[in-house]
Formats: C-alpha cells, structure tokens, sequence
C-alpha cells in the first residue's frame, strides 16, 4: 500500500450484504496452524455483516452446479475482464499468486448493483469455469475467508485522516491481526506481505518527522528504512524520485533559458535516447498548443473590447472558437477560458 494506509488511512473496504531512531520493527507473523482452519475471527456485531457472512457460508458450502447463473454482468462491469488465470501444481492444487484477490474484488466491485448472492455466485462459477479437484475446494475456501476478512474489516479502529504516526500504527496492527485470523503465513506472504512493507515504511517515515533530529541523522534514519524495503518497492521508488528530479531540472533549465538540446542531452543521460525523443515531441506539443492558446486569448481580448453586447460577444466567441479549435479541444478551452 505505501500510500494506501497513509492516503487512504487504511479505510476498511466495508462490505454490507538500526534504528534506534525509528519508531517500531514489526515481529514475524505467528503461523496459523492450519491453511484451511485459521484462527477463528469474531463473528460481525451488526445485522447486516451477519447474514452476509451466513450467505457466504452457505455459497460456499452449496456444489457449484447447483448454483443458479445470475445473468448479465451488471452495467458498471460489462466490457470489462478482470484478467486473472489461476494456476495449479502437479498434484492439483491451487498455486497461490498476489492477483488471485483481484479476481474476488473484480466481481465485488459490484456488489451495490446486484446484491452479494449475485456477486458470490459469479466467483463460485469463475472458479468452477478454471479449476477443479482440491484447487477448486481451495479457491473456494479462501474465497469464504476472503469476504469474512472483508467484514471484519469494518470493525477495524477508526482512522481520522490526521496521519498521526501512533493512530496510524494502531490501525496497521489492527489490521495484520485481523489477516493473521483470515490467512496463512504462506498466503499472507503472497497477497499482503508488499502492501505491510509499504506500510510500515509509510508509518516509520511519519514518525520520524515528530522526532528532534538533525538533518544528517534523519537522512540516516530515511537510509535505513530504505535498506528494509523489498527489492522491487525500493526499485519503483528510486525510479520514481529520479523521474521528480529530472522534472524538476527540466524545469529550472527552461526557466533560464536552455535550449531544447540542452534538455534533451540531459533526458538521454537519464532516459535513454528514445524516452528523450519522445519527452522531446511532448514538449513541441505543449508549446503549440501553448502558442494556439495564447493567439486565441489575444482575438478573444480584441473582441471584448469592441463594444458588442453580452449576447453578440457570446456568438463571436462562440465562432473564434469553433474556427480555432476541434470539439475536444473546444471543451478544454471553455474551461480555461477564464484564466486565459
């Protein structure tokens, strides 16, 4: 997640029917002792959550080919794929990978259109439609658990918005507490263990920044929490902080006055010659369409100033406009026109 507990503060997704300096390493997870029989989680406190945890049950205990086709994907879905193959190992059994929720969510999604009966009976038959044997009975079974967290959820601890470090903190425990109840070590592994990671820098990163620290030893403590993120998270960000930087060069040097080459040269040491090419092209393009701009401004002022009543002035505009401009870029030229 990263972003997504301090962005989102960890909202609850709610289904109804050396570092001294840092502030917290996380323990391992506790394995449960069973993949199919996690630890038992709460049963819902509201009405609702209940009898959309008893539907899930008792979809998950019906045969698949007793369950009734609900038709038609409903409006917000149709067109749409979520893209998922499921796979299984040589004995037949599910091979666990990190998009295998996505297939669950895809169909959640629209749960408000149709109800959960729908929803569920959707993923119980994608399912059958992918797998059989023990990787059906798998995915079926994590499929249950999956939507019981999703209700468990709810009863998480409640997030302000304010990005405070122990609120945060809180509530990401909550939270892996709540997996441990739902998931295996080995499925925590796969389907949550980079968004904890992201999470945990996230909340440590904020903690720091309530911490009377120089500014070397808080470049120190970043270095750190750097080292502790997975290759690939650690990857991604670099590259999106050199992408900021170079932004930011690029800018201050068309602020002086740099040539287009200058630039270029600069975006090929970091890019590589066709990305810069192409930032290159960009450029020519925000330029032109700068200048477009700036040159219909300039009629638009000339007309203001003739004398021409609202009415007529409206009509002349309305004209510059359409002689100026293609249907697309006449809408985005109507909602700029009053800062032009």
């Amino acid at each position: 997640m990263s972003s997504k507990l301090i962005l989102a503060a960890l909202a609850a997704g709610t289904m109804v029917v050396g570092g001294t300096l840092l502030l917290y390493r996380p323990q391992p997870l506790p394995t449960p002792t069973s993949e199919s029989a996690p630890l038992i989680a709460s049963l819902p406190s509201d009405e609702r959550s209940r009898e959309a945890s008893a539907l899930n049950q008792q979809l998950r205990a019906a045969p698949t080919t007793t369950l009734v086709d609900p038709g038609p994907l409903p409006p917000s879905l149709q067109g749409a794929s979520h893209g998922v193959t499921l796979a299984t190992d040589e004995l037949g059994n599910l091979v666990l990978q990190s998009d295998l929720l996505h297939l669950f969510d895809f169909y959640l999604a629209g749960r408000e259109e149709e109800g959960l009966d729908k929803v569920l009976t959707r993923i119980h038959q994608d399912l059958a439609a992918q797998l059989k044997g023990p990787a059906l009975d798998q995915a079926r079974n994590l499929l249950r658990r999956y939507v019981d967290y999703r209700i468990a959820l709810q009863n998480l601890p409640e997030a302000d918005g304010a990005l405070e470090p122990a609120a945060l903190r809180q509530r990401l425990d909550a939270l892996n507490a709540v997996r441990q109840q739902y998931f295996s070590a080995e499925e925590y592994a796969v389907f949550f263990a980079r968004d904890n990671a992201e999470d945990e820098y996230m909340v440590q990163r904020l903690a720091l920044g309530q911490q009377s620290l120089s500014e070397e030893q808080r470049q120190q403590a970043v270095d750190e929490l750097d080292l502790q993120l997975p290759d690939e998270i650690r990857d991604a960000r670099a590259a999106s902080t050199r992408h900021g930087d170079l932004y930011a060069t690029t800018q201050t040097m068309q602020a002086r006055g740099a040539s287009a080459e200058e630039i270029r040269q600069l975006r090929e040491q970091e890019l590589g010659s066709e990305a810069a090419d192409a930032l290159a092209e960009l450029d020519r393009q925000q330029a032109a369409w700068k200048q477009r701009l700036a040159d219909y401004a300039s009629e638009r002022n000339r007309l203001r100033a003739t004398g021409l009543s609202d009415t007529d002035l409206q009509a002349a505009v309305a004209e510059l406009q359409a002689s100026r401009f293609d249907e697309l870029e006449r809408k985005r030229v109507q909602a700029l026109d009053a800062e032009l």
